[in-house]
């Protein structure tokens, strides 16, 4: 998060300059800084998921998604420019979840919303304010600290000032959080630690929005404080399950789901990505025609696709043969993985024959490992942003990271107000969380080898119990190897009655796919 320049909300302590209501010369004034800063990084798209220099212009690669709107245990489609006239009961729903697996375009769909406040679209209604928070990011603030963090430094509205404003007209202002899966913790053990929904009268009895202080996030995801702002929130399938096991949240909720791209919308984004090469943009939409695991896996999810094209556009016809024979996720990651590395020693030694190449090679998988070890915990941890510190007993690895283009480093300014950190702090990030949880996952399955014992506490203890949560950690775990993939069934296997509903068995089957192991596979197959 930006420098929070705005102190916390507090009771009747605060300057009449932080308590008194925005100006509407003021209110627009935030309207463009906003808008601002979502032209300049949220509404820029990374055309190459692991090059930081291959950004574009939003509406150069934005390619439709699908959307489906959950109705009476079944689904039925929803276009986007629908979105904003749904209702439920005669009104537009407050709160609405946007659902889909890792890398169907959730992020970019929060950026479409805001780029089309941006620019007056008819689709999106004319709110005062659009707030995009990224909950990886944000959730340590409130929400009115996170909105000053978007203004400009000579903006004088301060974090109390936007809450009042917020508060007092929140059917003005849309609220939009990226990644419930990202936040840490449980919405529902948070509610119910912190404050209870308020009645009309307490509210009012409580007195104005300053003294009352400012709003944290978990109270507007339960809809405790602004109830009649409309909010939409996006996430994996494993955290809405938080939501829907709620009764009352349940009811408060619209479900939405976005399932990426269409066959047909594969071949736009193709289209646009090889705009100059319709030769090369025509052969890669052949084979996601003609492999069926690549069309019915990998194409509806934009950031294989993304990863897809970056390759063909790279590789020679050799490597391109090999793309056919893709099967899993675990599959592409490697092959990603293994054209960064070659990418990176490349720059370093032209000749690819010498034994100096094939030892350049070694060294950058050796200076991964710290690495791998950095995702890991971070995911145990629900950690997507980390500091330096983190790194410092590894700081050749990361190095190494940047080079690959794994991590990525911003410095942003701290908190005036936090005097126990320095001015500038640099945050480091893998580039989406899939990558992450490939790392996480390389580890993991060293572990089978270096250290046993821990790395059956871990599947045992951490892994499994939260397994809809560590999905693809176990993908990429399992690929690693036959035998630890036969290990981790066998251990799933101890654990029968976790796996009991037909969902569990879809994903007993979906981790032995990944690692294309036929004993593996007969284990699943064995289950009664």
């Amino acid at each position: 998060m930006a420098a929070l320049l705005g102190r916390k909300c507090a009771p009747a302590t605060l300057p009449v300059s932080q308590t008194q209501p925005l100006s509407p010369h003021l209110i627009k004034r935030c309207a463009d800084d906003f808008k601002f800063k979502y032209r300049t990084t949220l509404c820029k798209i990374r055309a190459d998921p692991l090059d930081p220099d291959s950004i574009v212009q939003f509406k150069d690669m934005y390619t439709n998604l699908v959307l489906e709107e959950g109705y009476r245990k079944r689904r039925r489609p929803l276009e986007y420019r629908d979105l904003f006239d749904l209702e439920v009961n005669g009104e537009f729903p407050k709160r609405i979840v946007i659902q889909g697996e890792a890398g169907t375009g959730k992020t970019t769909f929060c950026a479409k919303i805001a780029w089309d406040w941006i620019n007056n679209r008819p689709v999106v209604p004319n709110f005062k304010w659009v707030l995009v928070v990224p909950l990886h990011e944000a959730k340590q603030y409130t929400i009115g600290e996170i909105a000053k963090s978007y203004l400009s430094k000579d903006n004088p509205a301060t974090a109390c000032q936007i809450t009042d404003y917020i508060r007092s007209n929140p059917k003005d202002v849309f609220i939009a959080f990226d990644g419930l899966d990202e936040f840490g913790g449980k919405v529902i053990q948070q509610r119910n630690a912190g404050s209870k929904p308020k009645s009309a009268d307490q509210t009012k009895a409580r007195g104005s929005s300053s003294e009352r202080g400012d709003i944290a996030l978990t109270d507007i995801l339960c809809s405790d404080e602004l109830n009649a702002c409309p909010v939409l929130v996006t996430s994996r399938p494993w955290k809405v399950d938080e939501i829907r096991c709620d009764v009352s949240l349940r009811k408060l909720y619209t479900f939405i789901h976005v399932e990426g791209f269409t066959k047909e919308n594969v071949e736009v984004y193709i289209k646009k990505y090889f705009e100059d090469d319709v030769a090369t943009a025509d052969e890669l939409i052949q084979l996601t025609k003609d492999n069926d695991i690549i069309s019915q896996n990998m194409a509806p999810y934009p950031i294989y696709i993304a990863m897809l094209c970056l390759m063909w556009r790279k590789l020679g016809a050799v490597k391109r043969e090999k793309f056919r024979s893709f099967q899993t996720f675990s599959q592409i990651f490697d092959e990603m993985f293994e054209f960064l590395k070659v990418y990176c020693a490349q720059k370093a030694i032209t000749d690819l024959a010498s034994p100096s190449f094939q030892a350049y090679l070694s060294q950058i998988e050796k200076s991964m490992k710290p690495v791998a070890k950095v995702a890991f915990n971070g995911l145990q941890e629900n950690t997507l942003i980390f500091r330096e510190d983190d790194f410092e007993q590894c700081s050749d690895s990361l190095e190494t990271a940047y080079r690959l283009g794994v991590l990525s480093q911003e410095k942003r300014l701290s908190s005036v107000y936090d005097k126990s950190s320095p001015y500038l702090q640099s945050t480091i990030f893998f580039p989406h969380k899939l990558f992450q949880e490939y790392m996480a996952g390389g580890h993991l399955a060293s572990l089978y080898d270096l250290d046993r014992n821990e790395f059956n506490r871990l599947i045992e203890q951490v892994v499994l119990p939260r397994k809809e949560e560590f999905r693809y950690l176990l993908y990429f775990t399992v690929s690693k190897d036959k035998t630890i993939a036969n290990h981790v069934m066998k251990c799933m296997a101890q654990l029968q009655a976790n796996f009991r509903t037909r969902q569990d068995k879809n994903f007993l089957v979906d981790v032995s796919f990944e690692s294309q192991d036929l004993d593996t596979a007969a284990l699943v197959r064995e289950r009664p």
